[in-house]
């Protein structure tokens, strides 16, 4: 590679470097995808079993086709009792993929969990859950997709040469995997039949896996190419939310959260409403407004029909990206849906028999 190549390609390095340093999976209805928030969130529910995904779609207006695309499908259950009457223990399986730009950089992992729910009272009002998530994930990138200033140079058009020779090999390996570790704390608790709270903290990669795509090239002639040293930097997850019930009809649920990686810092403030529609079929409607500081607000609206909920948020994008976004940003829609398998009551009849 000459010294013209290499300099058309520092850019591409450039972005990229900063994608695999700062960029993390993160979601607006953070509450709606819970292994990814927090593993104590595994099991948290009064049912069976729970199955749900969520998909959120990013800087379609500045990207287009290369756009940020995060599916994440997960399922999870209470499965047996703990050691004491009140405790259980729950398990969780959950899998996403995060994809952006022309380079097709992926993030992709599948995890598997469990927690412990340990109640802090004989009533079983308030709990304190440990959870765990153990798996394996992955980074790739499709080189092939770079383009440089030299393809277009003389061209008279925007059309690409794809026979361009670049060595795009040497700075760069397609494909990185690592294990990765994640664990979370949890308290709950109900203060009366109107008032209830939670407050959890996680850490995801404590095991900071090596995921470093950037190459440097061989230290000797012809022999194995440098690979990076990069190690993926453990996010933190601080969590809260306080539920009210206002009245047999209205209930709000003021909510935040606060994620830092490698010093890049997100807070969320949310505040979710629900309004009891239908009593009888048991149709609630979902509404709400969040802010993420510093960069978008996005409105929430949704319905909870009996065991399935589903949400849809857009960030309307206030962020110095705006003169490009015009005010666009990300759109996400989610869905759980809670399996409840109940034995049915074994009721024994009596026959009482009159005496005379």
């Amino acid at each position: 590679m000459n010294i013209r190549k290499l300099l058309s390609a520092l850019p591409v390095l450039f972005l990229l470097g900063a994608q695999l340093t700062a960029q993390d999976i993160h979601f607006s209805q953070f509450n709606m995808s819970p292994m990814t928030l927090n593993p104590a969130n595994i099991g948290a529910f009064e049912g069976t079993a729970r199955i749900g995904g969520i998909y959120r779609s990013q800087w379609t207006s500045v990207l287009g086709s290369n756009q940020f695309e995060t599916p994440s499908v997960y399922a999870d259950a209470p499965i047996i009792r703990g050691f004491r009457k009140k405790d259980w223990v729950g398990v969780g399986l959950v899998f996403f993929t995060d994809k952006a730009g022309i380079l097709g950089l992926t993030h992709t992992a599948a995890k598997l969990g469990a927690s412990y729910h340990l109640a802090l009272n004989k009533k079983g009002t308030t709990y304190i859950t440990l959870g765990a998530q153990y798996g394996q994930a992955s980074r790739r990138l499709n080189p092939e997709g770079a383009r440089f200033y030299e393809g277009y140079k003389n061209k008279g058009s925007q059309d690409y040469n794809q026979n361009l020779d670049v060595d795009f090999a040497n700075l760069s390996r397609d494909k990185v995997n690592w294990t990765d570790i994640d664990g979370g704390i949890v308290l709950k608790s109900k203060l009366n039949e109107r008032m209830d709270f939670s407050i959890g903290y996680a850490m995801y990669h404590i095991a900071e896996g090596r995921y470093g795509l950037v190459t440097g090239g061989s230290s000797t002639p012809g022999g194995p190419v440098q690979t990076s040293g990069d190690e993926i930097p453990r996010r933190s997850v601080a969590t809260g939310q306080f539920n009210i019930k206002m009245n047999d009809k209205f209930t709000v649920s003021p909510t935040f959260i606060y994620q830092t990686m490698s010093g890049a810092d997100e807070i969320i403030v949310q505040a979710l409403g629900g309004y009891l529609f239908n009593a009888e079929k048991e149709i609630t409607l979902l509404f709400g407004l969040g802010y993420r500081f510093r960069d978008a607000f996005h409105p929430m609206i949704g319905a909870q029909y009996k065991a399935l909920r589903v949400g849809l948020a857009y960030d309307v994008n206030i962020s110095g990206l705006n003169p490009q976004t015009n005010y666009r940003g990300g759109f996400e829609l989610a869905a759980n849906y809670i399996i409840r398998i109940y034995k049915p009551a074994v009721i024994k009849t009596k026959v009482l028999c009159p005496r005379f």
